[in-house]
């Protein structure tokens, strides 16, 4: 009988660390199996240490090796618990907040096993092996096991039939099938018998073996485990960028993985306690249904709405029997921030062409207005001089003269607008890329003459240029960079204030233009996000977001970098470092 009960006990063992293993390989990151697997281990080192007191002839080290088991069967009723907990998702908050007082009174039946004679008083030899006597509070501890154990029962029980899921009903009795005997077998011959007086063969290691074949087989057997998501690979999912979901049928969020996480910017532990409702405008439930590609849109922080693309696919167990859905979320944000920016450079390349056209056009009449007025200069001289020497002379002189400035002014306002609409000319004529030799001072020169309209009266600007080699690059791109700079600077100062425009040599060997205000500064929570397309602190209708995109880009066409430092009223610095060409 002896060798009967050690083999019994090398099956246990080897029945208990075989499917611990198999359920923590299934998914090790399922906090699930991460508790059903603890609580089989546990179940081993108890099973591991009655193999080795049943075999032993000595009485003070099988003595020993029964205390020390209690490191199995202590911590058998939280772990019980807890492993209910995590795969129900239930809430019971009395049970939830009592788990570490449940952990902490294990620890100390524990350690009064191990330091006095009051849980387990003496051990004898019988036909099986060793038994023992309980200690005097051996029986408080069996009536706080057994209570614990039941409780978690009823919890279980509680979230299976609530559960519309005949699968999910079917794998709960499966879990009670596995717990009932140890709570019924394993408490009697373990503890009531020994306290009564009638030792017998202990069998609760069989019966902790027999839940985990059950546990085992509930994954092998409904294949979409309540225990981890069997279709579900985390190594896999974790690297994509999509969101991936595996519902319950009542729309409950099983499963969720990083990428969901990431789109929503929130928590996964979060996720994981929601409704797909909750967070997606999408209707897939009610009754379930199958999606490829329909736009919708995630619910988001604040209430943000986020433009995806969902596909849904039904989840079925081994026996076809529907299990919930699998949801792959598809972020578009940077696919139609890409189509409006596409639409918008296309706006605005028909506005510059627009612009070319008018720029042409306005020639014509320029150059004969100027013509016209250069020859009107020259009547007037002329008729001036007619009139010297005459009485009335110096009366009508002063009149020559007013004539005079007024058609300076004029000539000098025309040769202005020629000015402009060359400018204009040049910053709309298509840039095919092509790089050559340019120094940066008249590009500087050409943005500032550009921004010049829109720097109010009461704006100074300063230059300091230190000598700054010439550079290889495309020059209507780099002033695109300085006049958006510019404008931004002048939006930032308003009415009053400084722009100073810098030029140098940098630490790096790199050309570096900065271009600073004392305007109002920007937020710190914005500061990271101003070189993003369509990001803008403006009014609406008073800024497209794209200024610093482009800058930003360019940029970095010419393996430079911009960056940007800024102070809340006290100003911003925008740098722009370029490569120089080496000799």
């Amino acid at each position: 009988m002896s060798l009967l009960f050690t083999l019994l006990q090398l099956v246990d063992l080897c029945a208990l660390l075989v499917c611990a293993t198999i359920i923590l390989a299934r998914d090790p990151d399922d906090r699930g199996n991460r508790a059903a697997a603890l609580l089989l281990y546990t179940g081993a080192v108890w099973s591991s240490l009655q193999l080795l007191w049943s075999t032993t002839d000595s009485p003070e080290f099988a003595t020993r090796l029964i205390r020390l088991s209690s490191l199995g069967w202590a911590f058998m009723p939280p772990l019980v618990s807890h492993f209910i907990l995590e795969v129900t998702r239930s809430p019971a908050p009395l049970f939830r907040r009592a788990l570490p007082y449940l952990f902490a009174w294990s620890a100390a039946i524990v350690i009064l096993d191990n330091t006095t004679p009051w849980v387990c008083s003496q051990v004898f030899r019988m036909p099986w092996g060793w038994a023992y006597a309980s200690g005097p509070i051996a029986p408080l501890s069996l009536h706080v096991t057994m209570g614990v154990l039941v409780c978690a029962l009823v919890v279980a029980a509680k979230a299976y039939g609530a559960s519309k899921l005949e699968t999910e009903r079917s794998q709960g009795l499966a879990i009670a099938t596995g717990i009932f005997p140890l709570l019924l077998v394993g408490g009697l011959t373990d503890a009531v018998f020994p306290w009564l007086g009638h030792p017998m063969v202990q069998l609760s290691t069989t019966t902790y073996a027999i839940m985990g074949i059950m546990l085992a087989w509930s994954l092998s057997r409904f294949g979409y485990s309540i225990l981890s998501p069997g279709t579900f690979a985390s190594e896999i999912t974790a690297t994509l960028s999509e969101g991936l979901a595996l519902l319950r049928l009542d729309g409950h969020i099983r499963s969720a993985n990083e990428g969901l996480a990431r789109i929503l910017g929130r928590p996964l532990d979060q996720l994981e306690s929601l409704r797909i409702d909750q967070i997606l405008s999408l209707p897939l439930l009610d009754p379930p249904r199958e999606v490829v590609d329909v736009r919708a849109w995630l619910f988001g922080p604040n209430s943000e709405r986020i433009p995806v693309s969902v596909s849904a696919r039904m989840l079925r167990d081994s026996r076809g029997l529907e299990t919930g859905l699998a949801v792959v979320v598809r972020d578009l944000r940077e696919i139609e921030a890409l189509q409006r920016r596409l639409v918008l450079s296309g706006r605005m390349m028909a506005v510059g062409q627009l612009a070319a056209g008018v720029a042409h056009e306005v020639n014509n009449p320029t150059a004969y207005v100027r013509s016209n007025m250069l020859l009107l200069r020259e009547y007037w001289s002329n008729a001036a001089e007619l009139f010297q020497g005459r009485a009335d002379t110096q009366e009508k002189g002063g009149v020559f003269a007013d004539g005079t400035e007024l058609i300076d002014e004029s000539l000098e306002g025309i040769e202005r607008i020629a000015s402009i609409v060359q400018q204009i000319g040049r910053f709309t004529h298509a840039d095919d890329g092509r790089r050559e030799m340019a120094e940066l001072e008249p590009l500087l020169d050409s943005a500032l003459r550009m921004a010049r309209p829109r720097l109010r009266s009461g704006v100074t600007v300063e230059r300091y240029a230190d000598p700054v080699p010439p550079l290889e690059c495309a020059p209507r791109e780099l002033e695109q960079v300085f006049l958006n700079l510019l404008l931004n600077a002048a939006d930032a100062i308003g009415e009053s204030g400084t722009i100073r425009i810098a030029t140098t040599v940098g630490e790096d060997g790199r050309a570096q233009i900065d271009v600073a205000d004392d305007g109002t500064g920007i937020e710190p929570a914005n500061l990271a996000r101003v070189f993003d397309p369509f990001f803008s602190t403006k009014p609406v209708g008073e800024g497209t977001g794209l200024g610093l995109a482009i800058c930003y880009e360019i940029v970095e066409r010419h393996g430079g970098e911009i960056e940007v430092s800024s102070e809340l009223g006290r100003g911003t610095v925008f740098s722009v470092r370029l490569p120089l060409v080496r000799g």
